[in-house]
């Protein structure tokens, strides 16, 4: 056979063999194959993929830039990663697309954590203590640049510590120290909290390092935290003292005009006061001695009485002390006489230790100033006795309270409220220029319905009344001449009534055009009314 009957044979089976099939058996094998092929294709794509393998991680966003800048030039495929701080590309192009851009000056940095844990792992059995020491002291200050790194608003932090070496000829020993280098993400400022959860985290994971011993720093060279002798240290100290004095005052101020304002009634007292805070932390220990009448019964007691007599030469006694009988004429007799007693007395002890926490009171002072024109009127003895009895003063360590009777200004409060009522007044004044027009607009088109509605009343009615006049004169007319004037007229009455209802229906478009181009606010409130009704 040949290859065209072949092909020929081979189209008739085909087109007999599907012939077969009802439509929905063709649909099925049509869907079925189009699967079969898209499948094949993704399979395909996948299969073309190439194993995407990681060049650079950890990138901030200009190593990251200017790295795909260099890739997009050379060539390379690549694909970004983890929120575009790493780059992937294929498997087989990572360590000559390393060597490129290490030649283009582009390393990809270290990450901006630098090495770990990992430096200890690479130490060999010949690494002396200076190469441990060292090693351990860099590992640690990876770890805690990627550990605070990963804090919110933080983009790359570098940690140096300053270890001493340890002595044990050296009595005093050398403190450690950290300096942290905060590079802040873009409108981020850390919060006094979040500074010294940072010093306290550093200080926590370095041996003997106090939390004074951290100095913070950011990229632009401000100083976050400092040493607690240093000036950094006081500036923070003081900033967060300010603080708290400016709590206090605002917390015994509005305590003051609360009761104020129930005698003199709103906006019609005036309270500051100025407070002095003690924010040194004492430690006191006492130690007291107490004597009981009668005295308590002793804890131990111990008699000794040691007796001697005898002939012969006197005794002399124990060495030291004194004899404490005469010595006997020589050739007498002689004898030795010695008591001792040891009585341990309970004596009462109270030992205390108090720790007074920062802030204490040392002085308060507080103005207040009264309005003259307020209805209610109070002395200002009296004012100042509640003033004193609402802070607590107390005028034995300074504390003064002055108060004026005084006319308050109040031309900017009345000028504010004036605005504000005219303002108020031409918003209401805008609604019902607004609700006007809306309702204006509502019975124009319900006039123009009207006018339309009586024009085709009217017209039907003028076509009725021709009907009836034909129908009155047919008997006198052909039956053919009646009916072809009827079929006359009715083509006549639906033309015109086709004819009026375009005009109608243009005059009405015109109308709704004009309306539209001219109040388009109060259309679409009016359309946006009705669709409301209609739900």
């Amino acid at each position: 056979m040949s290859p065209q009957f072949n092909a020929k044979t081979i189209t008739t089976k085909a087109r007999t063999f599907a012939d077969g099939f009802t439509t929905g058996q063709r649909a099925v094998v049509i869907v079925a194959v189009l699967g079969l092929l898209l499948g094949a294709f993704a399979l395909s794509r996948y299969l073309s993929q190439p194993d995407w393998a990681p060049l650079y991680g950890g990138l901030s966003g200009e190593d990251a830039s200017a790295i795909t800048e260099q890739l997009d030039s050379s060539g390379v495929p690549y694909q970004l990663a983890d929120n575009g701080t790493a780059i992937l590309v294929p498997q087989e192009q990572v360590y000559s697309t390393r060597i490129d851009l290490a030649a283009a000056g582009l390393t990809g940095g270290t990450d901006g954590n630098g090495p770990g844990w990992e430096l200890l792992d690479e130490q060999g059995i010949t690494a002396t203590e200076f190469q441990q020491n060292v090693a351990y002291q860099r590992a640690l200050s990876g770890e805690l640049s990627k550990t605070l790194k990963a804090m919110s608003g933080v983009e790359d932090a570098v940690v140096q510590l300053a270890i001493p070496e340890q002595s044990v000829f050296s009595e005093e020993e050398d403190t450690p120290t950290a300096s942290v280098l905060l590079k802040l993400k873009p409108g981020t400022e850390l919060t006094d909290g979040q500074v010294q959860s940072v010093t306290q985290l550093v200080a926590g994971s370095v041996a003997n390092l106090s939390p004074d011993d951290v100095t913070v720093t950011d990229q632009s060279g401000e100083l976050l935290s400092g040493s607690g002798g240093g000036v950094g240290g006081s500036a923070t100290d003081a900033g967060a003292t300010d603080t708290q004095r400016a709590a206090f005052e605002a917390r015994m101020n509005k305590a003051v005009e609360d009761v104020l304002n129930m005698v003199v009634g709103p906006n019609n007292s005036k309270v500051q006061v100025n407070a002095t805070l003690n924010f040194d932390e004492t430690q006191t220990t006492s130690k007291n001695y107490n004597q009981e009448d009668p005295p308590p019964q002793p804890l131990e007691e111990a008699t000794v009485s040691e007796e001697y007599s005898g002939s012969g030469a006197n005794n002399g006694g124990t060495l030291g002390q004194q004899v404490p009988t005469p010595l006997a004429s020589a050739g007498g007799n002689g004898t030795y006489n010695r008591e001792q007693s040891t009585v341990n007395n309970a004596v009462n002890e109270t030992i205390s230790k108090v720790n007074q926490a920062p802030g204490k009171v040392e002085r308060m002072t507080a103005a207040v100033v009264l309005n003259s024109g307020a209805p209610n009127t109070i002395t200002p003895g009296q004012a100042s006795q509640l003033v004193t009895n609402a802070l607590g003063l107390d005028p034995a360590r300074g504390d003064t309270v002055q108060v004026n009777v005084l006319p308050f200004d109040t031309s900017a409060a009345t000028a504010a409220q004036k605005a504000l009522d005219e303002a108020a007044s031409k918003e209401r004044t805008a609604g019902y220029i607004s609700l006007a027009k809306q309702v204006a607009l509502a019975l124009l088109i319900i006039i123009a319905a009207i006018v339309f509605l009586i024009r085709r009343r009217r017209k039907q009615q003028e076509l009725e009344e021709e009907e009836a006049r034909i129908e009155a004169t047919a008997s006198d007319l052909p039956e053919g001449y009646v009916m072809q004037q009827q079929q006359a007229i009715g083509d006549t009455q639906q033309l015109a009534l086709a004819r009026e209802a375009d005009l109608s229906r243009d005059r009405m478009r015109d109308e709704v055009s004009a309306m539209v181009d001219n109040q388009p606010d109060d259309v679409a409130a009016m359309l946006q009314g009705w669709l409301a009704d209609r739900k």
